[in-house]
């Protein structure tokens, strides 16, 4: 996939990307190639598939996952806006988690960015909510090149 998210250049018509370097510096400012920048066309076309679809066809053929043994879905979304297109799309691969299994915290933490695997799993585990073997599903996508982790754990009472 071309890049999603950059900074330091500009998308070219073919979606290469054209570096500062290549620009005289009297166009570093009218251009604003330093300012971060996203690909939102690009984004709201192939986000869903790219990150959650092609990580959860992976996840199903190398180690037999399936929905039924999933507890909790915790997705990282920077927005509400990507939640309907995720279920749409692990349905169509055949891992649709039930949106009452899924776990968020979106609403009341905001984006936290590249923390929010951590505080959503301390905030789960903190609800009262898990349970001894629950399993979890942590989905983690980066869409600056659309690639994403998945990360398959087992709760387990220490303390019982």
């Amino acid at each position: 996939m071309e890049a999603c998210m950059y900074a330091g250049a500009e998308k070219l018509e073919d979606g290469t990307l054209r570096g500062w370097q290549q620009y005289p510096p009297e166009e570093w400012n009218s251009r604003s190639v330093f300012t971060v920048k996203q690909d939102v066309r690009l984004l709201n076309e192939a986000v869903a598939y790219q990150t959650i679809g092609k990580s959860l066809q992976d996840a199903k053929v190398k180690r037999q996952l399936q929905a039924e043994a999933i507890d909790w879905f915790l997705p990282h979304m920077s927005s509400e806006y990507f939640r309907q297109p995720m279920a749409d799309c692990m349905a169509g691969v055949g891992v649709a988690i039930p949106q009452e299994r899924w776990f968020t915290n979106l609403h009341s933490k905001g984006n936290t960015g590249s923390a929010s695997i951590y505080i959503m799993i301390d905030e789960l585990l903190n609800s009262g909510r898990l349970q001894n073997g629950d399993t979890l599903l942590c989905f983690v996508p980066e869409s600056g090149r659309f690639t994403s982790s998945l990360m398959h754990l087992t709760a387990v009472d220490h303390a019982g």
